[in-house]
């Protein structure tokens, strides 16, 4: 039975970090109830999610030298497997700090972001870590920009002493920026939905250039929208490598304004889906420009984004070898010509 646990939009505080555990389907560990000398038993641990805040999680979470209780419901009895093998993601329960802003990520940051390969589910690590899927796009009601970061020996939440661990975060843990899967009516978790990484490397959780997403004053993604780092903003010469497609025929270029594309150019579906691709990302729209059937790309639909529309336009009629029109007018973001 899937649980209903991450309701992470409206906890006290407000979208702030828990301790998560996941399982994107049914899975038995090895694990003891006391920890006092009795051999393992069989652990059964059910798909979906368990939550707790930082504060609980560490209560009494670590029974025995090197053994970490499971998040259990209320119906389980308690069982503590190794730690090494939950947390260094060998076997099939993923633990992580979760912090999850209560509404879908505004235009803005979709726009202003870059947006790694998409994958099926939430994100795990080697060898349970997902396929990507190369032909998902974004859905803003089904996402949220969400804050990881992983367990480490040397910080959460091992313990410093005794059968508590820790309820903070610190340098060894290393944190990603996501935008993870939910239900969009109740903005739970969805193991089966397609989450999105963004396009920064990770970081410490004590990283200053990050400083203001564990601020719990405030919202998460003040973070990224109002002073981004560098590495997290769209690299305006990448539309450049539009195309991984076959090599151009050796020849000269066609002329652009003399050939106007046609079936040849339908077939090079890799560098059309590439083009798509881009799209979606620098408009944030679901809907295409180009229309593949005239081979007319709609000019208004890039407004605020013709320079971008420019360098795209050029790097998909050199793939392609061939013209496109052009139908309405780009405006600038001021809104002139």
């Amino acid at each position: 039975m899937l649980l209903l646990a991450l309701a992470l939009a409206g906890a006290a505080p407000a979208e702030w970090f828990r301790a998560v555990q996941f399982a994107s389907k049914d899975a038995v560990l090895r694990g003891c109830a006391d920890c006092q000398g009795e051999p393992d038993d069989a652990c059964e641990v059910r798909a979906g999610i368990q939550m707790r805040t930082l504060d609980d999680y560490a209560q009494k979470r670590w029974p025995a030298p090197g053994r970490v209780k499971l998040l259990r419901s209320n119906a389980d009895p308690d069982c503590a497997v190794p730690a090494k093998t939950l947390f260094a993601g060998r076997g099939p329960v993923e633990v992580l700090a979760v912090r999850m802003a209560p509404n879908p990520p505004p235009p803005a940051l979709l726009e202003q972001v870059a947006l790694g390969p998409p994958i099926q589910g939430w994100p795990q690590r080697a060898p349970h870590r997902p396929q990507p899927v190369p032909t998902a796009h974004p859905d803003r009601g089904s996402l949220r920009t969400s804050l990881i970061c992983r367990p480490a020996e040397k910080g959460w939440p091992w313990p410093t002493a005794g059968a508590d661990g820790r309820s903070t975060l610190d340098k060894a843990n290393l944190c990603e920026w996501w935008l993870l899967s939910v239900k969009p009516d109740t903005s739970e978790a969805d193991l089966t939905g397609v989450s999105f990484p963004l396009g920064v490397k990770p970081f410490a959780a004590t990283d200053p250039r990050w400083a203001a997403a564990f601020d719990p004053a405030l919202p998460l993604e003040s973070a990224l929208l109002e002073s981004p780092p560098p590495l997290a903003a769209k690299p305006p010469a990448q539309p450049l490598a539009l195309a991984p497609g076959p090599a151009l025929a050796p020849g000269p270029a066609p002329d652009p304004a003399k050939q106007r594309c046609g079936d040849p150019a339908r077939s090079r579906t890799a560098t059309l889906d590439r083009f798509d691709q881009w799209d979606r990302q620098v408009r944030a729209s679901p809907f295409p420009s180009l229309d593949r059937a005239s081979f007319t790309l709609d000019a208004g639909a890039w407004s605020g984004h013709c320079q971008e529309l420019d360098v795209l336009r050029a790097a998909l009629e050199q793939q392609l070898g061939c013209g496109t029109a052009l139908s309405g007018a780009c405006a600038s973001a001021s809104g002139a010509p």
